[in-house]
This record gives C-alpha cells, sequence and structure tokens, in this order.
C-alpha cells in the first residue's frame, strides 16, 4: 500500500451559500494549512490520532457541512477514540513491543472488500507489527439487532475465514508472519444482544470468543485488549 492506494483520497467538502461564518471558518482553517493536520479542530470536526495513516480524520456534522468521502460516524468515532485513549495507556506497558497503524477502510470501489454478493467493506484495518510477526485486523462497529445468525452471517464468521486464509498463505508463500483477522464492535448492548443469540445463555466471553466486543460501560476502553491478543 502506498499513497497512490484508493484508501488515500482528498475530502470535497460541501456547505450551504447560507451557512457564511462556517465558510469563512473553513476556509481560514484551510488556508492556516497544519493546524489541521496536527490538531482537532471546531471549524472541521475530526479526530486527530498519530497512528491513522492520513489526516484529517473527519467526522460527521449533520447537514451543516457535507464531505466526501464520508465523516466518521458515531460508532466509528467512538472506536477510533476508545482505541486512541488504549494506546496512550498501554504504550509503555502491554504495547511497548507493539507498533500499531489503522487505517478507515472506504467502501466499494475503493477499500478492501469481502464477499462479492454482500459486499462488506469493513470500516477500519489495524496494523499490529512485533518484531518480524504482523497481524492485519479488519475492525467494525456496527449494530447487530438486524445482523443474521453468528452462524450464517458472513460478518461474523469472517476471522474463522481469514484465520484459514492465513494457514493457506503460509503454506503457499513466504507469508509465514503475517495473519489476518477481523472483529465486530457491537453497538447493540450486551443484554440486548445476548437474547438473539442461542438460547440467550450466551456471555460476555462467548462473544469475545467469537470476536464480538462491546464498548461497555462507558468510559472504559480495555474491552478493545483483544485486538492485540494473537488468537
Amino acid at each position: 500500500m502506498d499513497e497512490n492506494d484508493d484508501n488515500f483520497q482528498d475530502y470535497s467538502i460541501r456547505i450551504a451559500r447560507s451557512e457564511t461564518d462556517l465558510i469563512a471558518a473553513v476556509k481560514t482553517l484551510i488556508d492556516e494549512g497544519n493546524r489541521i493536520y496536527k490538531d482537532e479542530t471546531r471549524e472541521l470536526p475530526n479526530i486527530h490520532f498519530d497512528r491513522h495513516l492520513y489526516q484529517p480524520l473527519l467526522i460527521e456534522r449533520g447537514d451543516r457541512l457535507i464531505s466526501k468521502p464520508p465523516g466518521l460516524n458515531q460508532e466509528e468515532q467512538r472506536f477510533v477514540n476508545d482505541l486512541r485513549e488504549l494506546v496512550r495507556q498501554e504504550t509503555s506497558k502491554s504495547l511497548a513491543n507493539k507498533e500499531i497503524f489503522l487505517l478507515r477502510n472506504l467502501s466499494r470501489g475503493k477499500g478492501v472488500g469481502f464477499f462479492e454478493n454482500e459486499g462488506f467493506y469493513p470500516d477500519f484495518i489495524l496494523w499490529i507489527k512485533e518484531g518480524i510477526q504482523q497481524r492485519m485486523i479488519f475492525v467494525e462497529p456496527h449494530g447487530m439487532l438486524h445482523e443474521k445468525a453468528y452462524e450464517i452471517s458472513d460478518k461474523t464468521t469472517l476471522h474463522e475465514r481469514l484465520c484459514e486464509l492465513s494457514k493457506s498463505w503460509a503454506k503457499k508463500t513466504d507469508l509465514k508472519n503475517v495473519s489476518l483477522d477481523s472483529y465486530i464492535i457491537s453497538a447493540t448492548p450486551y443484554e440486548k444482544l445476548r437474547l438473539y443469540y442461542g438460547d440467550g445463555t450466551w456471555s460476555r466471553g462467548d462473544f469475545i470468543s467469537k470476536h464480538i466486543l462491546f464498548p461497555e460501560p462507558p468510559e472504559v476502553v480495555d474491552y478493545l485488549k483483544p485486538l492485540f491478543e494473537a488468537s
């Protein structure tokens, strides 16, 4: 992947002509140059995360300002914020020997996709490098109430297919130090989602074993730690 990859593209911004103050503020921000790449700004709401492979990483701002590609939605924004906080907390601890990179994955025609029929494009690609070992993890913050049962959902079982693909790669090529994985970050709370799985007795541990994580309770980012534990 290099700077010519389709996932790296400029934003285009649309603002109604009547929003004169907002237009002026955004033009000033663009003219300043560096601030949008090094900080979080009010004029163009963004998340500054130095492990993301490009800046700025814009977030949605309703109808007043529309960007293409679209800004991060609420679930995507929380994931990036929580990942950033976990990296900050664990940089000198559990992540001390790991290099971490994140990339927002774009949709059909631009990003990395799976399943031609359904066209599943996970929202993020997370790289974890430790020595000669590399893991590439596809992460999808996703509401789960309308998702198919685990066993017949391409999205939830993607990690199983990627595990088999990693083994196949290792046998056929020199990519023995690269593994693929995937996780769902459920926007549907555990207490609600468990009623739809099996006979309603799935524990949080059962969901984790199936690579489904819950961002609960608020302000706690430890739920993301399984991403960094090779399965």
